[in-house]
């Protein structure tokens, strides 16, 4: 997809086969064009309060509006973009008394509340805008859309209250696991905070623990952590070497993988290319927030204490330090180390790291030499065409959505690889117009 101008009536096609991100690529541009209108709504609220155009002096709050933290909205449309069902229905739950103030008093439909005075039958709403939940996905469910009608089997949605899947903006999975894989999933409303624990220039960790058919001994373990750890391994069917990747043996046929990109059956292409099959997966954390002891099939809210935690998991030096020297450094399922992690902790501030993992990846890249040269030894992989397409590609902002074996899709990891792209960045247009991301960033990623 070529950046450009588009109208508000212009089709977007994309094409591609299942997984391979195209849903999520257009969740994110329509965040990235949401976040561009809220200044325009300002500026006409600082001029008049009222929106130009026919419907001028009708409430503010649009039927798209993000039900946010002290902004006031018609009772009824607070309550249908929070799921809790359609407009009339929510009427209906308004004109039955079953929604007060929070002080008891009474409201009537028009009425303008903000989210935090008002109770549904004596209870609090769910959080608003942004919202982060934490699930313990069990094996046998996909992550899809709760009315894909493609799907027979059931899918992670089941497993929330039913208006979850109606909320506006949707709640959204923050990457994918397999059906047959476990473990940690966050799904967010905000397409800004999913971009960023996603992107793997962010340096975001995911652990995992992966069961083996056959027993992994220690010389083989240790041949396999340094071909990971060396940022040139090239899966079949793939233009770009993965970044790099840790892995620590726990057990004859366990082994626990750190991963800061997410291909399409990353860890268990991994291990195939080094001549083991995995027989079960399952994801431990999600940079230094565990899953710990939250029940399989079992849900919570996320705090801003926990989202912290996220962002302060163990950095690139942290994570492929350990894996040449030998340290334990990845978090177990019932611990998260590394800036402190914990079990769906409440920990300190937020404190995202600058780097980017590209960057950060490249000044450890591999155990036997610089980085220079782990990318000339992933270069080398490389025809000349291909490389010259690789880095056409990325000055054009293109995003390839092509087969299974591409650079984002569907997959037990993360389902999206969107390592080049910046689309929700504020300098966005500045960025395309500038190149730098391009020229820089691009080239570091490719490098890594």
């Amino acid at each position: 997809v070529e950046p450009g101008e588009f109208t508000d009536s212009e089709i977007l096609v994309m094409l591609g086969e299942n997984g391979t991100g195209k849903t999520t690529f257009i969740r994110m541009l329509a965040a990235w064009a949401a976040a561009r209108r809220r200044p325009v709504s300002a500026a006409a609220a600082a001029v008049g309060g009222e929106r130009a155009g026919p419907n001028a002096g009708d409430d503010d709050d649009g039927d798209d509006d993000a039900p946010v933290a002290g902004k006031a909205f018609r009772v009824e449309r607070l309550l249908a973009n929070l799921g809790y069902g359609k407009r009339r229905e929510c009427q209906t739950l308004v004109k039955k008394g079953n929604v007060t103030r929070r002080d008891g008093g009474k409201l009537k439909v028009g009425d303008k509340v903000c989210w935090g005075d008002v109770v549904l039958e004596g209870e609090e709403l769910d959080p608003p805008s942004p919202m982060l939940v934490a699930l313990h996905k069990p094996i046998g469910y996909v992550v899809t859309s709760p009315d894909d009608e493609n799907i027979t089997d059931p899918v992670v949605y089941d497993m929330l209250p039913y208006r979850f899947g109606r909320r506006r903006p949707f709640l959204s999975c923050v990457g994918r696991l397999d059906k047959d894989t476990s473990g940690l999933l966050l799904l967010t409303d905000d397409g800004t905070l999913l971009h960023r624990i996603n992107s793997p220039r962010r340096g975001i960790w995911k652990v995992y623990e992966a069961k083996l058919a056959e027993v992994m001994t220690p010389k083989q373990a240790e041949a396999a952590s340094r071909k990971f750890a060396s940022g040139t391994l090239m899966l079949e069917g793939d233009f770009t070497p993965l970044l790099p990747a840790s892995l620590e043996l726990v057990g004859e046929r366990t082994a626990r993988v750190a991963i800061c990109e997410g291909r399409y059956h990353q860890v268990r292409r991994m291990f195939a290319a080094v001549g083991h099959k995995v027989v079960a997966l399952h994801r431990v954390s999600v940079g230094g927030l565990a899953l710990g002891s939250l029940p399989e099939a079992e849900w919570r809210f996320l705090t801003p204490q926990d989202l912290a935690m996220v962002f302060e998991g163990p950095t690139a030096e942290d994570i492929l330090g350990a894996a040449r020297g030998g340290g334990d450094a990845l978090p177990s399922s019932s611990s998260g180390k590394g800036g402190g992690g914990g079990s769906l902790p409440a920990g300190g501030g937020a404190a995202e790291r600058d780097g980017t993992a590209g960057a950060s990846s490249s000044g450890s890249a591999s155990g036997e030499g610089s980085s220079a040269a782990a990318a000339q030894s992933g270069g080398d992989r490389l025809t000349k065409k291909e490389k010259k397409r690789g880095k056409k590609e990325r000055k054009l902002w293109v995003v390839e959505v092509g087969g299974a074996g591409g650079g984002g899709g569907q997959g037990e990891e993360e389902g999206e690889d969107d390592g080049d792209v910046e689309l929700l960045s504020e300098d966005f247009e500045a960025e395309m117009e500038g190149g730098a991301m391009a020229n820089g960033e691009g080239a570091a990623a490719a490098a890594g």
